[in-house]
């Protein structure tokens, strides 16, 4: 079995390495926000250097920082793909990979070990791509630019990718790791496109992969066993309308920017603004005062990310242009920036433009001032846990109608159900068309499980305290894995990342070390499992 020995550790395959970084960097050259010369200097040391060289574990920190290097973004995996293939040729490990694009990779049983049950890490290979506006990066091409501070790993105006990078990195490393002790089988399933639709664990046949044990590694906080995690819905509204004409009015532009955003399971109760739910309320002050028409009004980017930016153009009578400006600053002074200290909000004329009625402007300023944002309800079972929230998490305007999506998540069916009547009867109380996606369900772990029982062992031992057995208000994989074979048995750990599917992403690099170790002694110890 090839590892890290002292010399791959901080080469990797130096050869291979150099020869596939020099070919990527001539067809897809750095751009970062500061110049960065490409020349063959610059490619070499480029080739042969690490940001995170020297942290620990660091097969753990070198392998991520390669995944850092390879455009992510959900739906557009497979250069990510190619380098799995490479890697896995380089270190003895089977490689495979299904129509939709999910992989899987396997190390063989230690010789007389080939009757210990089979466990395989699971993770995902894409990445949400999120960027603070000023930011001239290139999803499709640009590594992502890593910093170093303050004891975490994180971004320069972009998103990290840490979620879930580090948990691809995580399993690839005990997967060709030398510590390993009379291991069985051991394998690595990464899905595709897990942000934005889980399409890849959908298309997943359960023949694919032979374990019915799963340590998935896509949960984000050190010290903790997440053993349950929610599912969820969504609900479109759509406000057709008719243009009408400009008149004597003048047209205004009112942004929101400049918010934290963040996940919209594991930062959803976090004291954050939406920056939709922001926007019409600005919306609503001033309409109250000065009647307005909705020009446009947008805002999102992706389902699972609280909306950091919107904007909304609108018309006002031109004898109340000024009294309108007015009235925006007036509210945004007045507004809490205890938590959102980098919020701004910019009003300023532009050319008017036709615009929807009176009717269909109050529809979409009313229905999204009184959308529900944040925690519905709490669980029951585990302490400061969501159970059901909403987030209005993308807004456009595009052929003459006004569409809002709601993303909504519930670890409780029945509350998820009412949660589901509560959205729809704002439709209906607005007369504006409502299309539901079906509710999935979330996933819970047998608590009696022999996987689970001995992954807190491990993880105790590693960790020199009792690790906290709780649930995720995100999205988890672990559910539909889970239907695939009635027998699987999973638990779900990972490192601890903050602020994840935002450019304030980053990861904590202290108990990575821990986790690493947890992880390789579980694979030592599956034969307990027999």
């Amino acid at each position: 079995m090839a590892g890290y020995s002292e010399f791959s550790t901080r080469n990797l395959g130096v050869f291979s390495r150099v020869y596939l970084r020099i070919i990527y960097l001539i067809f897809y050259p750095i751009s970062f926000d500061t110049p960065f010369a490409l020349n063959p200097c610059t490619i070499l040391l480029y080739s042969m250097s690490y940001i995170l060289e020297g942290l620990e574990p660091e097969p753990v920190w070198l392998i991520f920082e390669d995944l850092t290097r390879i455009p992510r973004c959900s739906k557009h995996e497979e250069k990510v793909q190619d380098y799995l293939q490479q890697w896995a040729s380089e270190h003895d490990i089977d490689y495979k990979k299904d129509d939709t694009g999910n992989v899987l990779l396997t190390r063989k049983a230690a010789e007389g070990f080939e009757d210990v049950p089979t466990l395989m890490f699971q993770a995902h290979q894409d990445m949400v791509c999120e960027k603070i506006p000023e930011s001239s990066h290139d999803f499709k091409r640009d590594p992502i630019p890593l910093e170093l501070k303050n004891g975490t790993v994180t971004a320069h105006g972009t998103s990290l990718g840490a979620d879930n990078g580090l948990g691809m990195a995580l399993a690839m490393a005990v997967l060709a790791s030398d510590g390993l002790v009379g291991n069985g089988q051991l394998e690595a399933l990464f899905t595709v496109d897990e942000e934005a639709g889980f399409t890849g664990v959908k298309n997943l046949d359960p023949s694919f992969f032979t374990a019915t044990h799963m340590i998935n590694l896509d949960s984000e906080e050190m010290g903790v066993i997440i053993v349950s995690s929610a599912g969820g819905g969504g609900t479109t509204y759509t406000i057709d309308f008719r243009p009408q004409s400009v008149g004597s009015r003048d047209a205004l532009r009112i942004k929101v920017s400049g918010l934290k955003g963040g996940h919209s399971g594991v930062d959803i109760h976090l004291p954050r603004y939406n920056a939709l739910k922001l926007l019409a309320e600005g919306l609503y002050n001033l309409h109250v005062e000065v009647p307005l028409r909705l020009i446009h009004f947008e805002g999102g980017t992706r389902s699972n990310v609280i909306p950091r930016d919107a904007f909304a153009d609108i018309l006002v009578s031109s004898r109340n242009s000024e009294k309108a400006m007015e009235i925006i600053r007036d509210w945004e002074n007045n507004l809490d920036r205890s938590h959102e200290e980098d919020l701004e909000v910019k009003v300023e004329p532009i050319g008017p433009r036709s615009a929807a009625p009176i009717h269909e402007t109050e529809q979409l300023i009313y229905l999204v001032y009184e959308l529900p944002y944040g925690p519905k309800s709490w669980s029951s079972d585990y302490e400061d846990l969501v159970q059901t929230s909403n987030n209005p998490a993308i807004a456009e305007t595009e052929d003459n109608t006004f569409t809002i999506q709601v993303s909504s998540r519930t670890s409780d069916m029945k509350d998820g159900y009412e949660n589901q009547r509560i959205l729809s009867e704002l439709g209906e109380k607005y007369m504006v068309k409502t299309k539901q996606r079906e509710l999935s369900s979330g996933w819970k772990a047998d608590p009696d499980s022999g996987l689970l029982n001995l992954v807190k062992k491990e993880y105790r031992d590693a960790l020199g305290s009792e690790p906290e057995v709780t649930g995720i208000h995100g999205g988890l994989e672990c559910g539909v894995i889970a239907g695939l074979k009635q027998s699987m048995s999973i638990v779900s750990v990972g490192p601890t990342i903050k602020y994840p599917h935002s450019p304030s992403e980053y990861v904590e690099i202290k108990g990575v070390d821990k986790l690493y170790k947890t992880l390789e002694m579980v694979a030592s110890k599956m034969y307990t499992l027999r």
